[in-house]
């Protein structure tokens, strides 16, 4: 198992943590790794609520360590505005490096527009790393996202 990996598995341990209470979002954990260290921790823990990269971010005690530090979550930050900001600007304003994603976001107002903001602002993204334990994780999610993009298409 890679480096990456055994940091994905982390943030799926943490993403778990969620279940059952942050439906119909899904179950989102990160990491937030500096020198092979793991300096931030979070989960989305409540619908509603802030999302795993903001808790995250909030509990590094150095914030001066998010700069050119490697994240780890299981679901692309967002890119809109909902009940919270933009996760993917907080972790553009944080000057992260590195972004390690297992999948990417199947909501329309997100899909691929936070990994392309992310890029633009210089910071490197990886994708796919533990893909299929984490879409299963999330598996009623990106069954309610594939199966309402399906039917909207049917409409038009």
């Amino acid at each position: 198992m890679s480096k990456d990996e055994e940091y994905m598995q982390q943030t799926l341990t943490l993403a778990k943590k969620g279940a059952r209470k942050v439906s119909p979002n899904p179950m989102v954990g990160c990491l937030i790794v500096k020198d092979e260290k793991i300096i931030g921790q979070g989960w989305h823990q409540e619908y509603g609520k802030a999302h795993a990269e903001r808790n995250a971010v909030d509990h590094v005690k150095d914030k001066s360590q998010l700069k050119d530090s490697i994240v780890y979550v299981n679901l692309e930050p967002c890119s809109h505005f909902g009940k919270t900001p933009p996760c993917c600007d907080l972790l553009i304003e944080s000057k992260v490096a590195k972004v390690v994603i297992a999948n990417v976001d199947p909501n329309p107002l997100v899909n691929g527009r936070g990994i392309k903001r992310m890029q633009d602002a210089g910071i490197e993204v990886v994708t796919g790393v533990l893909n299929k334990e984490a879409r299963n994780l999330n598996r009623e999610f990106f069954f309610r996202m594939e199966k309402k993009d399906i039917e909207t298409l049917n409409h038009h």
